[in-house]
């Protein structure tokens, strides 16, 4: 039986004209996959190889100078070598990144699926079991990139890709092409990110593997709980509770979760970054043989949380067992 059905419009036609220059002299772009944060995803030809694949376009500010064009342009090349060195298979494949008039692109692995943010709402939360399961294959893909000494810096739902039919979870996104159009406050921090920093991030430190594994636990708590430890309604709010506030806790608001589910979880959650797991290979093990114990003896159920549940979810009707990892596919 699939996880979910969904019924999508046909991906949009590019409007009648002549054809684009392809990027890069290489990949020739083609319809439209979707668009949202000032950037569009468009399938193209990779001319070299003949495969498809997915580039993200993201539109320049319009007084850029020489000077920062050459940065990006820097920026784009150096973060897309870094991301080529990821060979993992719940991790999206980067191929080239570039500047081409007012636009930064990037091309990357087509992936089909659904990003995590369609089940960050009560209505439609997946089983206890599967959440456990898509983290621990995030928290391993995490650890190869870190291993790699490559930090995401903007782990989301959104950036989480999953086919649950398929059994396939791919990360995406790791800080390349990042939308320059994005709403900025005078701090530097998008909008739609602050929520899933750690602590040391807001008060200025850089990004590392210790800040990845809060957003993953930012991340895990809204799908188990509907809610983020963090709620706010302004921007500033949200910020001065995730700094002086105490967070909402997943057992108070998950009483019926096993505590070892719960506490998997909160460990992530560590205000300090040497309290949280130094080693998301071993978390990761862990997690799945949790969520592999859960499965054998849990039935799925769905509790109001931060608000009434609906009725119904895409998974949760599904028989429950373990993701399978498909084998990486990359073009030649």
């Amino acid at each position: 039986m699939s996880w979910f059905s969904s019924k999508r419009p046909p991906p949009t036609q590019p409007h009648p004209g002549p054809a684009l220059p392809a990027l890069n002299g290489r990949f020739q772009l083609g319809v439209r996959l979707g668009e949202g944060g000032g950037s569009v995803v468009q399938e193209a030809v990779d001319l070299r190889t003949g495969n498809t694949v997915a580039v993200k376009l993201v539109r320049l500010p319009a007084d850029l100078s020489a000077n920062q064009r050459q940065e990006w342009a820097a920026r784009l090349h150096r973060e897309a070598a870094l991301a080529r060195r990821l060979e993992h298979p719940d991790i999206v494949a980067v191929y080239e990144a570039g500047l081409q008039g007012q636009q930064a692109w990037l091309a990357m692995e087509k992936v089909r699926g659904v990003d995590l943010s369609r089940y960050t709402h009560p209505q439609r939360q997946l089983p206890e079991n599967l959440v456990l399961h898509i983290g621990a294959r995030v928290a391993a893909a995490l650890a190869h990139a870190h291993a790699q000494g490559v930090v995401h810096r903007d782990l989301k739902p959104a950036n989480v890709i999953v086919n649950l039919a398929a059994g396939q979870v791919k990360l995406a996104d790791f800080g390349v092409a990042r939308d320059a159009s994005a709403a900025l406050t005078r701090t530097g921090l998008s909008l739609g990110t602050p929520a899933y920093m750690a602590p040391e991030q807001l008060a200025g430190e850089p990004a590392n593997a210790a800040s990845d594994a809060y957003a993953l636990g930012v991340m895990l708590f809204e799908l188990l709980a509907g809610c983020r430890p963090h709620e706010a309604d302004t921007l500033g709010a949200l910020l001065q509770s995730m700094v002086n506030g105490p967070p909402a806790t997943l057992g108070n608001l998950r009483p019926d979760l096993p505590h070892s589910a719960v506490d998997a979880v909160q460990s992530l959650l560590a205000k300090k970054p040497a309290d949280r797991p130094a080693d998301l290979d071993a978390w990761a093990v862990h997690t799945a043989a949790l969520a592999a114990v859960m499965t054998r003896v849990m039935a799925p159920i769905h509790p109001p949380t931060c608000e009434p549940a609906g009725l119904g979810s895409d998974a949760q009707s599904a028989s429950i067992s373990p993701l399978s990892t498909p084998p990486p596919q990359r073009p030649a």
